[in-house]
């Protein structure tokens, strides 16, 4: 059971390509919603993140229109101020390096944070949102957003010495299990090729206004120590002999190499 009602509904803001890379720009200034900007990085480049049991998570995945640059500016101006009062943050933002497998073509993964639940609904339940959030077709020509409740504490880094890949999986009635058995069989195999599982966002809240409506059963966020850990992950004899829970397990995915903003 999903921890919290389908109908809630996630925010975004800093979804534009321009808006993205100002994000992520350590610079004052960059833009009037860096108060936004997400934890920065120690001083070996490594961005932590920690967060508390009944926090909400949401991961942004926005196509931005090329002719959407002054509706995407009214709606940062119009629905920033009310979300950031209620908690919202923008905690951090991951480029998109190779689409390995899909049909969409995002420009990142972008995290935020609610404080919880209630501060979501509060925030849905201000009279200006439903006009806000029917701007965002004239804004992004697709925005996937997928949001989930943590069930426990949880701590997550980003090294920009490091790769990430994050499988988004829609998975076959009835068969769900498999899939999990299929990530619990390579997981041996991922961490000798440099690999290690960091987040799982199990039965998300999906939100989409130009794609199906079907939300994806898990996320699988994997940080690696080179971009050719799957690679060895996909020899090992571990992933051969569980690729047949892979197959009968999932319908379709979309699968993604990430990495920080200001990776060279």
């Amino acid at each position: 059971m999903h921890p919290f009602p389908h109908n809630i509904i996630p925010l975004v803001f800093l979804a534009s390509a321009s808006l993205f890379a100002a994000a992520c720009s350590a610079s004052p200034g960059a833009h009037a919603d860096d108060r936004s900007a997400a934890a920065q990085p120690d001083t070996a480049g490594v961005l932590q993140l920690d967060f508390q049991k009944g926090q909400l998570l949401s991961f942004v995945v926005p196509q931005t229109r090329e002719d959407g640059d002054a509706a995407r500016e009214a709606y940062y101006q119009k629905a920033f101020p009310i979300a950031e009062k209620l908690g919202y943050k923008h905690e951090a933002s991951l480029r998109v390096r190779d689409k390995i497998i899909s049909d969409y073509d995002p420009s990142g993964f972008l995290l935020y944070s609610w404080p919880d639940a209630d501060a979501l609904r509060a925030f849905e339940a201000d009279p200006a949102w439903p006009a806000i959030k029917a701007s965002r077709p004239d804004a992004w020509s697709e925005l996937k957003i997928y949001t989930g409740e943590l069930e426990q504490d949880l701590t997550l880094s980003f090294d920009p010495a490091k790769t990430y890949t994050v499988v988004v999986a829609w998975l076959k009635p009835g068969k769900e299990a498999d899939y999990a058995r299929y990530l619990d069989g390579i997981t041996e195999a991922v961490n000798a090729a440099g690999g290690r599982f960091i987040y799982k966002m199990k039965h998300p809240a999906f939100e989409s206004h130009a794609s199906s409506p079907d939300a994806p059963q898990q996320l699988t966020f994997v940080e690696w120590d080179d971009v050719e850990g799957f690679s060895k992950v996909r020899q090992s004899e571990a992933y051969k002999q569980n690729q047949q829970y892979f197959a009968s397990g999932v319908d379709h995915i979309e699968f993604y190499r990430l990495a920080l903003p200001d990776e060279k």
